[in-house]
């Protein structure tokens, strides 16, 4: 139906190859300019840019570092429509804790970037560089804003993938826990997407149904 999405070999980091598919370059400028009227919101918009990049890549750095600590090889990172994405070779059946483990250090890199970035805004001089304190700002706040969000029990986000691992270890079941985390999931999309509506608008809505689109197959081909 769809060809294979096209990607670019960037570089490589401690042994993980960096792609980029053409739409991340889509995501980049929904951010960029949603809300931009003016060239000085214009100029302030491009600093999301480096931001998403490099915050989004050592996210998954650290998913990518552990895998590799665990035994499971280098990954590769993929920066796409949806964010990134590391793709290792370590199996299905991952035992729930170093599962667990390999997921919450995404979220933990993040953090790490607001953790810096946050000191540098509070304790280093920049009032004579405006737009260098706000590169610094959005670091923070950005990489805190989407480690918080990735912790959230929804699957596919880092908190859903925790939450399996942490229901594989209770029900020694694959398949409960995948039919329990996709429910569960679906649960949290619904009051999220209420919430969104309120704050966001429709757009909140359409991404909790593509997200939650994602479970119901789940449960479907878990149930056929």
């Amino acid at each position: 139906m769809f060809g294979k999405m096209p990607r670019w070999r960037l570089f490589k980091i401690w042994g993980n190859e960096i792609f980029m598919e053409p739409v991340f370059l889509a995501l980049i400028a929904f951010f960029v300019f949603s809300g931009v009227n003016n060239s000085a919101q214009l100029v302030s918009g491009l600093l999301i840019a480096p931001v998403l990049f490099f915050g989004l890549l050592w996210h998954e750095l650290g998913h990518a570092i552990t895998t590799k600590k665990m035994g499971y090889g280098n990954s590769q990172i993929v920066m796409q429509g949806m964010g990134a994405v590391a793709i290792s070779r370590r199996p299905a059946n991952t035992p729930p804790k170093k599962a667990a483990l390999i997921s919450v250090m995404g979220p933990l890199f993040s953090l790490s970037i607001t953790l810096v970035f946050g000191l540098i805004y509070a304790f280093v001089p920049m009032g004579e560089i405006p737009l260098l304190k706000e590169f610094v700002y959005k670091m923070a706040m950005y990489n805190g804003v989407w480690a918080v969000f990735n912790l959230l029990p929804i699957n596919p986000l880092d908190g859903g993938h925790i939450m399996l691992a942490g229901f594989r270890g209770l029900f020694k079941n694959d398949r409960k826990a995948y039919l329990t985390t996709a429910y569960v999931s679906l649960g949290v999309l619904a009051v999220l997407a209420l919430v969104a509506n309120a704050y966001i608008g429709f757009m909140g809505i359409i991404i909790a149904v593509m997200v939650g689109f994602t479970n119901i197959q789940i449960i479907q081909q878990l149930k056929s």
